[in-house]
Formats: C-alpha cells, sequence, structure tokens
C-alpha cells in the first residue's frame, strides 16, 4: 500500500462515516497495487470494527487474507484476459443475493483493460447494478485507465488511483523484503517506482531477458542498424504478455531518453548508455515518435491483434524513424 495512503484516508473517511461507496473504479499501471488497494478496500468495508481500517484477526479479515472470504466474488477471465458477457451476467444477479456473513457481498472484476473485445458490452450489462446497487453490494472495476470506461459508469464511481513511489522508497521496500541488491537497483532503473512490477523483476528471469532485450532493440535504433533490429525483434516469444511487456519496457527507456535529451538525467535511468545514445541520435520529437510507435504496438497486442503480424509492423515502423 506504499504510495497509495490518499487513496486508504478516503475509504477510512467515507466507511467511518457510514458513506460506504456501492461502486468504486480503481486506475493505474499494472503492478501498481489495483488487486491490493481491491482487497484492502474489501476488509474495511467487511471488517467486524466497521471504523473504516481493517483489523487483520477478524474472521472477516482472515479469510480475505486467505482468498476464502465467500462475500468476495472476483470474476474469472479467460487466458487472453477477455471476460465473458455470461459471467458477468451471472455476477450482476447474484448482486441481488443476500451475503452469506458479511455486511456486504463484494464484486471484483479486475483489468478490464486486458478485455478489449467484451468491454463495451460488460459495461452496458454492469450499469443498472451500478446506477441502482443493492445496498448490500459493492462493484469494485479495475483498469490502466478510466478513459476506457463510458461516461455513466465514470459518474457513478467512486475514482481511486494507485500510483508509483519514488525511487528511493523502491528501493528501500525491495530491500527491505529481501530482494537481490543488484537486481534491485535494476528493477527500480527499469520499472520505476512500480513495486509490484519491480519485485516481479526481482523474481522473474525470463522478466529481467525481455528487460534486456528491449535495451537491445532501442540499443540497435539508436545505431540504425535495420538488421540488427530485425534479429532482435525476432527473438520475441511470440506471447501476448511477453510482447506487452517488452513494449512497455521500450516505452520506459524511450522516455527516459527524452528526459536526457531535454537535460533532465536522473541517477536511475534505464540504462545510462542507450539512453544517451538515443539521445544523442534523435530529437525529442523524434523520441517521442518511437514512443508512439511503442505504446501504439502494446495497444494492439491487447486488443489481440496476432503477435507475429505485430512483430512485422514493429520492424517495419521502427525502420522508418
Amino acid at each position: 500500500m506504499i504510495g497509495n495512503e490518499a487513496s486508504l484516508e478516503l475509504i477510512e473517511r467515507l466507511i467511518s462515516r457510514g458513506r460506504e461507496p456501492h461502486s468504486v473504479m480503481i486506475c493505474g499501471e499494472r503492478g501498481s497495487g489495483k488487486k491490493t488497494l481491491s482487497r484492502e478496500l474489501a476488509a474495511r468495508l467487511l471488517c467486524e470494527r466497521q471504523d473504516g481500517k481493517s483489523c487483520g484477526v477478524c474472521r472477516h479479515c482472515r479469510l480475505i487474507a486467505d482468498g476464502a472470504h465467500p462475500d468476495l466474488v472476483t470474476a474469472a477471465a479467460s487466458e487472453t484476459g477477455n471476460y465473458k458477457i455470461d459471467d458477468i451476467r451471472a455476477m450482476v444477479s447474484e448482486a441481488y443475493i443476500s451475503p452469506s456473513e458479511g455486511r456486504y457481498r463484494i464484486f471484483l472484476i479486475p483489468d478490464l483493460d486486458l478485455s478489449p473485445q467484451t468491454l463495451q458490452q460488460i459495461q452496458n450489462v454492469m450499469l443498472k447494478v451500478i446506477e441502482e446497487p443493492p445496498d448490500s453490494a459493492v462493484i469494485i472495476l479495475t483498469a490502466r485507465t478510466r478513459e476506457l470506461f463510458l461516461d455513466t459508469i465514470i459518474s457513478r464511481t467512486l475514482q481511486l488511483t494507485t500510483e508509483e513511489v519514488s525511487a528511493a522508497e523502491a528501493m528501500a521496500e525491495l530491500e527491505r523484503r529481501g530482494c537481490d541488491p543488484q537486481n534491485s537497483e535494476q528493477a527500480v532503473r527499469r520499472c520505476g517506482g512500480n513495486i509490484g512490477r519491480c519485485l516481479d523483476y526481482c523474481s522473474d528471469e525470463k522478466m529481467r531477458e525481455t528487460a534486456e532485450l528491449a535495451a537491445d532493440i532501442c540499443r540497435d535504433i539508436a545505431a540504425s542498424d535495420e538488421y540488427r533490429l530485425l534479429l532482435d525483434i525476432n527473438r520475441l516469444s511470440g506471447k501476448k504478455h511477453g510482447f506487452i511487456s517488452l513494449m512497455e519496457f521500450a516505452e520506459r527507456l524511450t522516455s527516459d531518453a527524452v528526459r536526457v535529451r531535454a537535460g533532465l538525467e536522473s541517477p536511475y535511468l534505464y540504462s545510462q548508455e542507450v539512453c544517451r545514445a538515443m539521445a544523442l541520435r534523435y530529437s525529442e520529437r523524434r523520441l517521442t515518435d518511437i514512443y508512439d510507435i511503442f505504446v501504439e504496438c502494446a495497444s494492439r497486442a491487447n486488443a489481440n491483434c496476432l503477435i507475429s503480424t505485430l512483430s512485422n509492423y514493429l520492424a517495419a515502423q521502427l525502420s522508418r524513424v
């Protein structure tokens, strides 16, 4: 919950005053704590203390911590991240059923940005229960950005945002958790103050390899080496989540290169060598164009475009820079 103190304070004030929210939208980057904040919100709503905090020891808090509370229902997505409309309809129907043990039945639908094929339909199905929620139901939606949602959904939900922390705070948290110091420093350079992604980086060798591949691709761009660029892009695994992760790393590296070009260097650059090489080779505008290419490819991957086709598209776009 580091970095999300403002959201926790708001939740505490609302619950302690008897103004519990019945529809909540939590937005933030992947790894920034959306699901953790969702579970904490559920614990505070169901905790026996009912003072806006979670005690961590009552039956409700313990069941939520164990992922076993019967009144906390999490929607299940397919392997591609898409939700089935029939599953959401069934969840909406359950919202009108009384809770099993607690004051509320809480329904969590996480990572809606990963469900582009059914996102519009899901919102239409959810609209009525969000507009007129039963007294005993709470709906929690999470996504990277609120821009994905209908205005009618946005206007009827409590808006919470998860934030990155400073590089120093991220390093301190990784050290507290006993992460390898070398991996921790690299994690903060490459994932910033997103503690969830930093922890994944420290524990996941494939993620570290993906981060290195992003640096190699940007090094090729800086050198205008089209042949090497094609070879490195062909190292992609062809998996959707791996491709999106690669684009996110490349976005962060290019963003750091823009800062270097603007004279705003930081001790936590993704890669001092690659960022400076890109900053020397391209103007801020051209670097922004490169950044936009990575963002576009990530967006297309989220929309379930074929990864092999996207890889070819990526190579073609970058070769024109």
